[in-house]
């Protein structure tokens, strides 16, 4: 910006003109001011606000004293060890090799060692050790194979769902066992046919439970045959159930039921001697004995009679 002065004599405004020293003077007061500001801003900056390298250096330093804090402590912890297993060994070697035992020095003399060996007490001392140390292989190889079975039985504890293994009858009493899988008397022919379940006598009305988790896959109703019947197909191994000659049905075909789940009644449909549920336990079609399927819901001794009640009824009941 231009500047005036006002003349006195011509009573008017001149304009002032610089000199070169005003205008050098006044470019060094510039340049200064802005180096001044420079450092001021750095100074600020480098005192009071850190930089993203800056932070994360300061932040090393603190983990490592702190970690340089707890080495400390382990470093501690272990000298207190080795000091009271150091009293340890002094006492072993005074009340069971009756010695004192040898300062390790550079030149230590062995000998001291070479007269170990012919006690007694050092030899059975050493011989536990063996033995200890063999009993630990063997440890460590049971201990493998059971954490193999353990893995195998929970990778295939899953899969128990759909095993069918336990009655379809709640509180199934011994006489309620009938004839299982095999030539039996049919009630009306009287002549011994292949029988392809188990029979089960109970009052008329009594629940029929699922034996395992599955889809049911058939039902019907009839008056001829075995009746009213229900098949389940359980994932697992192709097993299959088949609930004949029941009376009221619970289920339809394609729900999902679980185990113990009741889906029907004991009926006397279709040709059945008497009120009595016929139970099938199928694996990739082909006929299983369900006696030996009950394993979850039978000790020992119960199994072992109701297998033979089971194989030595001589007739069926449908």
């Amino acid at each position: 910006m231009d500047r005036y002065q006002f003349n006195r004599e011509k009573l008017e405004f001149t304009k002032v003109r610089l000199g070169l020293k005003t205008v050098l003077k006044r470019i060094s007061l510039f340049v200064l001011g802005s180096i001044g500001l420079a450092v001021l801003y750095y100074l600020i900056f480098g005192l009071f606000l850190f930089s993203p390298a800056e932070r994360n250096l300061q932040r090393e330093t603190q983990l490592m004293q702190s970690e340089y804090e707890r080495l400390g402590r382990e470093m501690e912890n272990v000298t207190a060890v080795i000091e009271e297993l150091d009293a340890r060994d002094k006492g072993i070697y005074g009340a069971v090799l009756h010695s004192t035992p040898l300062e390790v020095t550079e030149d230590a003399d062995i000998t001291h060692y070479r007269n170990l060996m012919e006690n007694q007490g050092f030899v059975l001392a050493y011989h536990a050790d063996s033995v200890i140390t063999g009993l630990e292989k063997r440890m460590a190889r049971v201990t493998a194979a059971l954490y193999r079975a353990a893995n195998k039985v929970y990778a295939d504890r899953d899969s128990m769902h759909f095993l069918p293994a336990t009655f379809p009858l709640r509180n199934l009493p011994m006489e309620a066992v009938g004839a299982t899988v095999g030539r039996r008397i049919h009630p009306f022919y009287k002549i011994p046919m292949e029988h392809t379940g188990m029979d089960f006598l109970a009052g008329h009305g009594t629940d029929v439970l699922a034996t395992a988790d599955g889809r049911v896959v058939h039902v019907s109703r009839s008056a001829r045959g075995r009746g009213h019947v229900i098949e389940i197909e359980h994932p697992y191994r192709g097993y299959k159930t088949v609930y004949a000659h029941l009376s009221d049905i619970f289920v339809r075909k394609g729900q999902y039921v679980e185990r113990g789940m009741v889906i029907a009644r004991i009926g006397s449909t279709g040709m059945s001697f008497m009120p009595h549920l016929h139970y099938e336990v199928r694996q990739d079609d082909l006929v299983r004995d369900p006696v030996h399927y009950y394993f979850m819901d039978v000790l020992p001794y119960d199994y072992h009679q109701i297998m033979l009640t089971a194989n030595n009824t001589g007739q069926s009941l449908d």
